[in-house]
């Protein structure tokens, strides 16, 4: 019988693998007792309603008492977030993320008359009330984004009617989630020693990059089961997800989910359009690097499955966590000493929960609580991949971290469109490093650019990708069609054969190409990897070379957080994102290595 190797239960974990979740609170009857503290002063809160126009002082009052709320929901919904992430097979944890996401939901329509109120207000009053109250100054962004929107802000009683319904509305994120990371069984799979393991979303790269052929079909053809088993289910709640934000989008008087989207961070849908064409006008590279690919392999034919093979043979630089979290140091340490010191916060505080259980959520991200810090949710194994997302989920972090410490708690989140681009600029340094270091070793040399190549296509090809389909399905279910299997396999298979191009085949199913991505329940937010992927190149290479204020520049960028509107913040770093410039520089990086790569291959 071959030998089977198991994921360990949560339990069996090592402390120093797992966050601390004690930063936050002790133990979840501690989170449940500051939810009913919350939950009182909520109730305090309510008494300004219909009041906040009338005064400066009752318009201060009610900013500040949303703010100190705002504050505490956060630590206590992020506690119980993670909780339930950590083991989503853990009922405990399950019904405490219960607890607390009701209760958001309840607490935000009661809290719901207070955008309402002050859209209400007029300008004339508005500018009295800053001119008598100065403390508002630091609400003045604030609420000149949310007066901005005015156009799209219902009544009171509509207000509180779609808060109180938000947790219906959202359902279908959650039905997915629980679906994707705790009901799908992979089965198990042979490794390259022949022995069977279990195939898991963390796990699945190990397989799709083996050099035996066979492993990586078999690995591929399992992981895409689950999904075309279930694929009427996840069509399903995908139709329901979208329908519920093209229903949003149009009670609040937007012409469409995706202007809904971007218009609250004042960006123009042009943005997303010009992602679109330039992606697509630089198609032929991508294409090119497949052929090449297929070429190298020495296949007749070169399937999906054959893409993750390391053209430099066995998986080089492989690292442990603690391997990891040095080569992030070491290669982060052109950021300065100020940006080291909070990645060792990050590092040596369990700020990170890096190995896979049983039940844990698959892939990584990072979520940040004001008053205590960042954390990273990772599903670790020993490849340079793992070290990636590590640097770019810092990146996440100490944008968190840097922003925290320079702004109010309303502008220290920034938005997805300024945050992809701090995670995608550590990645970027992290290549440059890596190519500087190994420069006169070639096959380390192919792999660290093959990492790159297959990192920048994945992020802008793929990220864009996704986009056009997103973007073709909400239209479509706009229109009136029903989002079903048959449908989004035909859009996806597409766009799949577009990107891809002539040199590589389709093979198994084509609905995991759309049904495993869980971005998709986020509402237009798969563009904005790509444009900072390509912001972030522009960015970091000025970092890298030294360029004059280009450091200084970048610390003011991480310390803005949401303070201003995106385009703004990053026309202050150098950056005019309303043009296709910044593209074409990252298109040309692109470019570069791809020679670069052709050249070493085809000595």
């Amino acid at each position: 019988m071959a030998e089977t190797k198991q994921l360990p239960n949560r339990s069996e974990v090592a402390d120093e693998l797992k966050w601390d979740l004690t930063l936050l609170f002790d133990s979840d009857d501690e989170m449940r007792a500051a939810l009913k503290q919350t939950v009182a002063l909520v109730t305090d809160f309510v008494k300004l309603e219909g009041q906040v126009g009338k005064s400066a002082q009752n318009l201060l009052n009610a900013l500040q008492a949303e703010k100190q709320i705002d504050e505490q929901l956060e630590r206590e919904y992020v506690y119980a977030f993670m909780r339930r992430d950590s083991d989503t097979t853990d009922t405990a944890a399950v019904s405490v993320f219960g607890e607390a996401a009701n209760t958001l939901s309840k607490l935000g329509a009661q809290m719901a008359f207070l955008e309402p109120e002050i859209v209400a207000i007029s300008d004339e009053q508005l500018a009295q009330f800053q001119q008598a109250e100065p403390q508002l100054a630091e609400f003045e962004f604030l609420l000149k984004k949310l007066r901005s929107q005015r156009a799209h802000v219902l009544s009171d009683v509509e207000e509180k009617l779609l808060s109180r319904a938000q947790k219906s509305l959202d359902a279908s994120e959650e039905i997915y989630n629980t679906l994707n990371d705790a009901d799908l069984d992979f089965g198990q799979v042979h490794n390259d020693d022949g022995k069977l393991v279990q195939l898991t979303h963390g796990n699945r790269s190990q397989f799709t990059e083996s050099q035996i052929r066979e492993v990586r079909k078999e690995a591929t053809l399992a992981y895409e089961k689950p999904y075309q088993k279930l694929r009427n289910t996840f069509a399903q709640t995908f139709n329901s997800f979208v329908d519920s934000q093209n229903m949003q989008a149009q009670i609040r008087h937007y012409d469409s989910a995706r202007q809904a989207a971007m218009s609250g961070n004042h960006i123009d849908e042009s943005v997303y359009d010009t992602l679109v064409k330039s992606v697509n006008d630089h198609l032929s590279l991508a294409h090119r690097w497949y052929a090449l690919k297929k070429r190298v392999l020495g296949l007749d034919t070169m399937y999906k499955y054959d893409l993750n093979v390391p053209l430099a043979g066995s998986d080089m630089l492989k690292t442990t966590f603690e391997e990891g979290k040095q080569m992030t140091l070491d290669a982060l340490s052109v950021l300065g000493p100020r940006y080291t010191a909070g990645l060792k916060q990050e590092f040596d505080h369990r700020w990170i929960d890096a190995a896979e259980n049983k039940g844990k959520r698959s892939g990584g991200y990072q979520i940040s609580v004001y008053d205590a810090n960042p954390f990273i949710l990772l599903n670790w194994t020993d490849k340079l991949y793992s070290t990636s997302v590590l640097a770019h989920e810092s990146g996440h972090a100490m944008h968190s971290y840097f922003s925290s410490q320079a702004q109010p708690s309303e502008y220290a989140d920034a938005p997805i469109f300024l945050a992809e681009v701090a995670s995608t600029f550590n990645e970027n340094i992290l290549t440059d490093y890596l190519l500087e270091k190994y420069q006169d070793d070639r096959q380390k040399l192919i792999f660290i650019l093959e990492q790159y190549i297959t990192g920048f296509i994945g992020t802008i090809y793929r990220q864009t990708q996704f986009a056009e389909f997103e973007h073709q399905a909400y239209q479509a279910q706009q229109a009136g069609t029903t989002l079903t299997a048959d449908y989004l396999d035909q859009i996806s298979g597409d766009l799949v054969n577009k990107y891809y191009g002539p040199s590589v085949t389709e093979t198994g199913t084509r609905t995991q190409s759309w049904a495993y991505v869980p971005h998709f329940y986020m509402n237009y937010y798969v563009y904005q990897y790509a444009t900072s992927q390509a912001v972030s190149t522009a960015l970091s290479q000025r970092v890298w070379q030294h360029e004059d204020h280009a450091l200084e520049n970048y610390f003011s960028f991480l310390e803005a957080g949401g303070s201003d509107y995106p385009v703004n913040i990053l026309k202050h770093a150098g950056i005019d994102v309303t043009t296709d410039q910044y593209l074409k520089e990252a298109f040309k990086v692109f470019e570069q290595r791809l020679d670069q790569i052709e050249s070493l291959l085809l000595k």
